[in-house]
């Protein structure tokens, strides 16, 4: 939708106090007195902004509710005092304010309090060249980086390359989204939204709303204008900053531009937060460059519980070149190989203390996924080349192992081998598993539910001697046994290293 332009700020105005997360609420607005004047070189349009204070419980203005799983990618980020918004730009990477601070931060997703679903904090970082000042939206950037990457719910990463002089423009439709009040001091932590525009268009920031258009309030520092490109997906181009006002109103907002702050964010973290481009911008897609969602502005995506199952997106991005699927995709299943045991082995000491572990070779640098069986049931995940399923302990017995492959395009293979703990001659050990010999099978469009998911998902591919009609664990724990009614209670050292299992990529 086009919406017209926002009017120019009000004159006479001044900042609050960069600091005021540090004072109880009440105290958080200064009064004009107390203001700090701004630069005249990074004021707003005609006078200067107020920063948008976390601890005042303000939030969009003229926006709606957000439906569960809408902007799914939008999380709040608190602590003991402060509530501010923050984006999703990596599966371990939140991008938000730097006025905001860095020290306790937790990062919810979800739309209110009672539906967030928390990830722990390795740490947070605020970009050292912010001055502090009211006037800086320029440098209001800060990021926190997840201890484990957010791989259930499709990116919104931050427009890079050619996309950025193709879409960000003055009158270019955005979508705004914050947590707060949107009235008075009432409603403070839900998630809502709406379509607004940018004007005054700077190299290092922008204005948002205002002449009766939705625009950002307090509460909202840190919070995503998203611009959706032809392909559907949406990208992040502003981080909430400031506002011309001190009290939630129809007065413009001004975000900080986020494509300047790429650079620190990936020079001081060591990840790649533009996975579709190198750091010039030149187009050089990554296996990341891609599952980047599409799901329809403001609508459900369903349900936290399972993760917002029905968000869309889309496989693999070409906004300024190839996919990377059209360039690196092959059909070669990935070779897997036992070291320990090797077929045919025998141990004739029980129980047997083994290292269980795997070779595999592939044609692409992705991880394989290489789940492990015994005697048909399925013990656990690992992505680590080799394999390792460390402090097995086999009591006497016969033992059929098998590994089961899927690699980055779905190609899968398995082998399998047999071996024994304890002397057969001395009829001391139990049966398990089936007589066979290895076996490799390249990819098949109709295998498995795992075998045909880009990120590896083996759920659904099930072992010889398993039931058909019961449905595989993804990794054993240390808390009860990998083979537990199987009888062979001391394999509870039976873990594998590295495991995890991909998200499965939303079509």
């Amino acid at each position: 939708m086009t919406l017209p332009f926002a009017s120019r700020p009000s004159k006479n105005l001044s900042p609050l106090a960069i600091l005021a997360f540090l004072v109880p609420a009440s105290l958080a607005v200064l009064s004009p007195a107390q203001a700090i004047a701004g630069d005249p070189e990074n004021q707003g349009p005609e006078g200067q902004d107020y920063v948008l204070d976390p601890l005042d419980p303000q939030a969009i203005w003229g926006g709606e509710d957000a439906e569960p799983c809408a902007w799914p990618t939008t999380v709040r980020v608190t602590d003991s005092q402060a509530l501010c918004t923050g984006s999703l730009i990596h599966p371990r990477v939140v991008m938000y304010a730097a006025h905001c601070g860095a020290q306790g931060k937790t990062v919810r997703f979800g739309e209110t309090s009672n539906t967030s679903k928390s990830r722990e904090v390795e740490y947070c970082k605020i970009n050292p060249g912010y001055s502090g000042q009211a006037w800086d939206q320029a440098h209001d950037w800060a990021y926190c980086v997840l201890a484990e990457p957010m791989t259930d719910i499709p990116t919104t990463p931050v427009g890079f390359g050619c996309e950025v002089n193709q879409y960000l423009h003055n009158g270019q439709t955005i979508a705004i989204v914050g947590f707060g009040n949107n009235s008075g001091d009432s409603g403070a932590g839900s998630k809502r939204w709406a379509f607004t525009t940018i004007s005054y268009l700077q190299n290092s920031k922008f204005v948002v709303g205002g002449g009766g258009q939705p625009t950002i309030c307090s509460g909202d520092s840190g919070g995503p204008a998203f611009i959706q490109y032809d392909d559907g997906t949406w990208h992040v181009y502003g981080i909430a900053s400031t506002k011309s006002d001190n009290t939630c109103s129809s007065a413009p907002g001004t975000h900080s531009n986020a494509v300047n702050a790429v650079k620190w964010i990936e020079t001081d973290s060591g990840i790649d937060v533009t996975p579709c481009h190198d750091s010039n911008g030149t187009w050089n897609p990554t296996a990341l460059c891609g599952n980047f969602s599409t799901a329809q502005a403001g609508v459900s995506g369903g349900v936290w519980a399972t993760y917002c199952q029905d968000t869309t997106a889309l496989d693999w991005s070409s906004t300024c070149g190839t996919d990377f699927e059209t360039l690196y995709a092959e059909d070669v299943p990935p070779e897997l190989n036992f070291v320990i045991p090797k077929d045919g082995d025998v141990y004739p000491d029980a129980p047997a203390l083994l290292d269980v572990t795997v070779n595999i070779w592939d044609d692409t640098p992705q991880p394989v996924s290489t789940t492990l069986f015994i005697n048909g049931m399925e013990i656990s995940t690992s992505k680590s080349a080799p394999a390792v399923w460390g402090g097995a302990n086999f009591p006497a017995g016969e033992y059929t192992l098998l590994a089961h492959g899927v690699d980055f395009w779905g190609n899968e293979t398995s082998t399998e081998v047999h071996f024994t703990v304890g002397d057969p001659s001395s009829g001391d050990t139990t049966t398990g598993g089936d007589s066979g010999t290895d076996t490799t099978t390249g990819t098949d469009d109709t295998t498995t539910t795992g075998g045909n998911d880009d990120f590896g998902d083996t759920g659904g591919f099930v072992g010889p001697g398993a039931d058909d009609d019961t449905g595989c664990s993804c990794s054993s724990t240390r808390d009860e046994s990998p083979l537990r009614g199987l009888g062979m209670l001391g394999m509870l050292g039976l873990l594998g290293l590295g495991m995890g299992v991909g998200r499965r990529r939303r079509r």
